[in-house]
């Protein structure tokens, strides 16, 4: 526990350092003041450069149109972002050598992937929870008359799903040597579960779910059966993902 900690600091100072955490904050607070500032502006905006002979009814914009708006930002801007940085997360551990001396000094190596982890997680966590407060504040000003029905399945829905991607980037990163290699193997990955919506039988039980229904919760559907499969799955890859990376890293030749 004590390595897993002492890690974990030189994670975070290494991250603070070189901005990583700072381009977060502000990547995912434009997030959280951009979503329902573009739902409340947006169709004046389009009204005011249409031509004046061509006429385009629009209807009055709701809080859904705020959290529509962040749902689509984290998963194109904000899950992109983390994603891209934290791609050499272990490929620039190898470069440099540093992993060597801390094994060889008697640092256990799960110590190290539970940091890295830890890493990961806290900087999702945090910085996606800040930002869909800050969206939840600017939502209520512009809306008043705001509703928060389905709101909290829409939101921990992502979140899980983000906890997900986040797994499955360190297994990439374990096996991957290659700065980016990590990035594309999660891209990859997305990329099935979207064929997999083409078959109904795979679509009830995919993970895909807890990130597209959002919008849908909020305007007052019930979840069926398929998405208590969707969290099911996702838990369960989740799970996979963590303990195949830790045997993984145990087992990894370290130069």
């Amino acid at each position: 526990m004590r390595g897993t900690l002492a890690f974990f600091k030189k994670e975070l100072i290494e991250h603070t350092r070189n901005y990583k955490l700072f381009i977060f904050f502000i990547v995912f607070a434009i997030i959280g003041i951009l979503s329902p500032l573009s739902a409340k502006f947006l169709p004046e905006l389009l009204e005011s450069l249409m031509d004046e002979n061509i006429t385009i009814i629009l209807q009055e914009p709701t809080h859904v149109d705020s959290w529509v708006q962040f749902f689509s930002n984290v998963n194109q801007m904000g899950l992109v972002v983390m994603i891209l940085v934290f791609s050499p997360l272990m490929a620039r551990e190898y470069e440099k050598g540093t992993l060597v001396h801390m094994v060889t000094k008697g640092l256990p190596r799960l110590s190290i992937y539970s940091a890295k982890l830890a890493m990961l997680y806290l900087s999702w966590t945090l910085f996606y929870w800040m930002s869909a407060l800050i969206t939840l504040g600017y939502t209520y000003y512009y809306f008043p008359d705001s509703s928060t029905e389905g709101l909290l399945l829409a939101t921990v829905s992502m979140y899980i799903f983000g906890l997900m991607l986040m797994a499955l980037l360190l297994l990439s990163a374990v096996i991957l040597e290659t700065t980016f290699a990590p990035l594309l193997a999660v891209g990859g990955f997305v990329g099935l579960l979207f064929l997999g919506e083409l078959v109904p039988v795979i679509q009830e039980w995919s993970p895909l779910q807890l990130n597209s229904r959002n919008a849908q919760w909020l305007t007052g559907l019930e979840p069926g059966q398929e998405i208590i499969q969707s969290f099911a799955v996702t838990g369960i890859l989740t799970v996979v993902f963590i303990a195949a990376g830790a045997a993984l890293f145990r087992k990894k030749a370290i130069n």
